[in-house]
């Protein structure tokens, strides 16, 4: 069929070339038509001359991207097409005006066409990867050797996709992501704005994304919590990607997706945004029903916590309180996975917390590097914490193995890496095959506050090198605004009690100390100290290798009981005393009955009777542990802070002292006597 008359008229016919000569042929009867149907009526008339207007002006606007010369010849084009049509169809389509006016002036058009398509081929290039060689990508960077285009680029609103063929054997993905800078330099856009997706499929194959519009320059707004009241197991929102998507990870196990909790590191150079970053993640825990949060901080406090500081279960604001956090954390694992296994949890789940009373923890590290500097071991810490709900987020702004030990670095499943210096910070903080892929957090350094690359668990890998943005930073009124209102949730009497002496006599912040913090009036009450001399920080460190020490020698030998040094040996052979009941492994204890607020008053009003019996003069916090539900008063340690001071404005039960936290405890009953 190739050879007879019929096929070759019909390749013909389909021939580009072709096109615009059949347009021109096709005006005749077009014209013929409208005649026999409108050419009487004058309101066909005006409403063709309309609609030649309007065809003009929309290929005008649908030229917009293309040339200026294209876009010009195309209108042009369209605008004496559409006249001719009008023109013809009311006077006379098979006059010899109208014929001589279409075979010449469409002569000219249609040529203009054939010209125009003639002189975008080169006939001196060779036909081999004609497509890479019109587009010129990949040609100079790569070479037509080793690396070609498979198809034609597709072209969406600010995205190019290119997709590639590598010459097997000569060159693999990888190598393409090494030779981005060229292939930028080539196309005269950022490295960051190229990013390379490997086949999966297919080691020869991928495709080069590029964006060149950067669409994360104005920031994002805030929207608000994400799940307000809801579970921690949901995913915590913290930005959007360059394609509007919004960037989100989860902290948790899943069950059903078989995803692993997550530690995270957090890297960035100074004034990258790398902890008003986490700072969002930070708020998105403490709306979430299910979910506490410890932080530390020795080099800003204040500054990295700031309003979060009323809501966070325990902070630390100095290295030696640092050192009681994390020391009691290896108390707080062991307890909580046991508690845990013996419910039957081999991971913490939304029902663990709905069962146990337990919520999820966050624990917040902030400069880092310091602890690691003066000795203070995590590797324990990372490597159990996960499986007893608790998630470790390490922010430091160089995760060299000078600043940070190996074990823990291998640790940690999520990044969260922000603008560093230089790519030998960014190959510390980033796989290799993301930096492979595009990833340049170097490229901003500190320029571009807030932009960031995210590598965690259950996001879908694609998007590892996708550049990403937090939201524009929160005031300290919207993050105390939005929190006010979320749940109050209270550590467990399993990790308090684990978490001993330190945990309970930990400083309460309230949203007053907050607020009034950047207030220009002086604030005269006494405030906690935050910066502890070297002495006292000293002090410290022995006061807690001691309370280890003693910890250990308990674990070996046991308690002695009666406190002069001497532990007494045990027989081995001694008979065991019969159980007093039956216990059954894997079954918690019921979870106590919440105290109405009047019965927690009430508790707190019989403990500060049971006080003065005992002729105490001062009474604080500390004086009514352990908090939480199933206690005495059944209520947190902030819930006591608050109800202590109340009393104390009242001047009945209690009086203000010039010691934060600590009030005279008066005598109600001797005074009206």
């Amino acid at each position: 069929m190739s050879d007879s008359p019929k096929a070759d008229l019909w390749k013909a016919i389909k021939n580009p070339h072709s096109r615009p000569w059949l347009a021109v042929i096709g005006e005749i009867p077009a014209t013929f038509v409208a005649h026999q149907a409108w050419g009487a009526s004058t309101v066909a008339a005006i409403g063709m001359t309309v609609a030649s207007g309007a065809l003009t002006v929309a290929t005008w606007w649908g030229a917009e991207g293309t040339k200026p010369a294209r876009r010009i010849h195309a209108t042009i084009t369209m605008g004496l097409a559409v006249t001719y049509t009008t023109v013809a169809t009311f006077t006379d389509p098979i006059g010899a005006a109208q014929l001589s006016t279409l075979a010449m002036g469409g002569a000219v058009a249609a040529a203009s066409w054939n010209v125009r398509k003639a002189m975008r081929v080169n006939p001196e290039a060779p036909t081999e990867n004609a497509t890479a060689g019109e587009t010129g990508l990949l040609v100079k960077s790569l070479g037509r050797a080793k690396a070609s285009l498979r198809k034609t680029p597709e072209i969406e609103p600010n995205k190019v996709i290119a997709p590639y063929q590598l010459a097997p054997g000569e060159m693999t993905n990888a190598e393409v992501g090494r030779r981005i800078d060229s292939i930028a330099s080539e196309l005269g856009v950022s490295p960051n704005a190229i990013r390379i997706q490997a086949d999966p499929e297919n080691a020869s194959q991928g495709q080069i994304i590029l964006v060149p519009k950067d669409m994360l320059t104005d920031g994002t707004p805030w929207p608000g919590p994400s799940c307000f009241g809801g579970s921690i197991a949901e995913p915590v929102v913290i930005g959007v990607y360059e394609d509007g998507a919004p960037e989100q990870f989860w902290f948790p196990h899943c069950p059903v997706t078989k995803r692993n909790a997550t530690h995270f590191l957090g890297s960035g150079m100074n004034g990258s945004g790398k902890s008003e970053g986490f700072k969002f993640a930070i708020v998105e825990a403490l709306t979430r029903r299910d979910a506490i949060v410890w932080g530390i901080d020795p080099s800003k406090g204040r500054q990295t916590f700031g309003p979060l500081l009323p809501f966070m279960d325990w902070v630390a604001l100095t290295e030696a309180e640092g050192n009681d956090v994390i020391d009691a954390l290896s108390q707080v694992i062991t307890a909580r996975a046991d508690a845990l296994g013996a419910a039957g949890f081999k991971n913490w789940t939304p029902e663990a917390y709905d069962k146990l009373g337990m919520p999820y923890m966050i624990v917040w590290v902030e400069e880092a590097a310091k602890f690691f500097r003066n000795g203070t071991e995590m590797e324990g810490l990372v490597m159990e914490a996960r499986s007893a709900g608790i998630s470790v987020i390490i922010s430091l702004q160089r995760p060299s193995a000078t600043s940070m030990p190996t074990d823990v670095r291998e640790q940690l499943g999520g990044v969260l890496c922000f603008g560093v210096k230089g790519s030998t910070t960014a190959a510390m903080a980033l796989p290799d095959d993301v930096l492979d892929a595009g990833a340049r957090p170097e490229a901003w350094e500190n320029r571009k506050p807030g932009y960031n690359y995210l590598v965690a668990p259950g996001i879908d890998e694609e998007r590892y090198p996708m550049k990403a943005r937090t939201f524009i930073p929160l005031s300290d009124e919207e993050i105390v605004a939005a929190l006010s209102t979320a749940p109050i949730t209270d550590a467990d009497p399993v990790t308090v009690n684990a978490a001993g002496e330190a945990y309970a006599n930990r400083a309460i912040h309230t949203v007053d100390d907050v607020l009034t913090s950047t207030d220009t009036t002086p604030d005269t009450r006494p405030q906690e100290t935050t910066v502890m001399t070297k002495a006292d920080n000293e002090a410290a460190q022995r006061a807690l290798l001691e309370k280890q020490a003693d910890r250990e020698v308990e674990a070996m030998v046991g308690i002695d009981p009666d406190d002069d040094g001497y532990v007494p040996d045990v027989d081995p052979d001694q008979e065991i005393k019969p159980t007093e009941g039956t216990w059954t492994f894997g079954q918690p204890e019921p979870r106590a009955q919440e105290k109405t607020p009047e019965e927690a008053v009430a508790e707190l009003l019989a403990m500060l009777d049971e006080y003065r019996d005992q002729e105490l003069e001062t009474v604080g916090p500390k004086e009514f542990q352990p908090y939480g539900k199933g206690t005495r008063i059944g209520r947190c340690r902030a819930w006591v802070s608050t109800k202590l001071g109340e009393l104390a404005d009242e001047g009945v039960h209690l009086e203000d002292t010039p010691q934060a936290g600590v009030y005279k405890l008066l005598y109600p009953e001797l005074a009206a006597a």
